[in-house]
């Protein structure tokens, strides 16, 4: 089940965030900003404020009760995305031991529906480069990459490599309507 954020979830919020940046960008970020610099409790203050105020359109998917993971999205902040047809998912995140459930096909497709709801024809976002497990879930829910690509200065890497993003697109439609059947 996918809801509205509350300011209740904050610090679950913040517990999926970090855990899952901890997961997916081990080894493309710096373990000492990974493991030193993120905190669960300065997230969580964050995630209230943000809540509280609407400054971002969240929302929290539920596995058998329990916040499983979360979905941020928004207009798009790309000038060359910013037409009335797109939608940007700014940020998505499942706890890694709830991964492999559903979850986050779950949170895409909501995603997706709302894009539709909208009247939105496009939904796109930003992935690591070096984020195989994430390039291959967006992949596997037909999005591609669309040709853009920039360099995240203010992030430390792993390596000598720069930490860079790239950006995936999907084309989004109604389902065409089921003829009917008469029996």
């Amino acid at each position: 089940m996918v809801r509205k954020a509350t300011v209740e979830d904050a610090e679950r919020l913040a517990e999926i965030h970090i855990f899952g940046w901890r997961n997916a960008y081990r080894g493309i970020l710096a373990d000492k900003f990974l493991f030193d610099k993120l905190r669960v409790c300065r997230r969580a203050e964050n995630f209230k404020k943000v809540v509280a105020e609407g400054i971002e359109e969240l929302y929290v998917a539920e596995l058998r009760g329990v916040v499983a993971g979360f979905l941020s999205i928004g207009e798009p902040r790309d000038p060359d995305k910013a037409k009335a047809d797109t939608l940007e998912l700014w940020a998505i995140y499942v706890d890694p031991a709830l991964m492999r459930e559903g979850v986050g096909a779950e949170l895409l497709g909501f995603c997706e529906q709302q894009g539709l709801i909208r009247g939105r024809k496009e939904v796109f976002l930003w992935v690591l480069e070096d984020n195989v497990i994430g390039r291959s879930f967006y992949k596997k829910h037909g999005y591609r990459p669309d040709g853009a690509r920039k360099v995240l200065e203010r992030l430390p890497s792993a390596s000598a490599k720069p930490v860079a993003e790239v950006r995936y697109s999907k084309a989004i439609a109604a389902s065409p309507v089921p003829p009917l059947v008469y029996f």
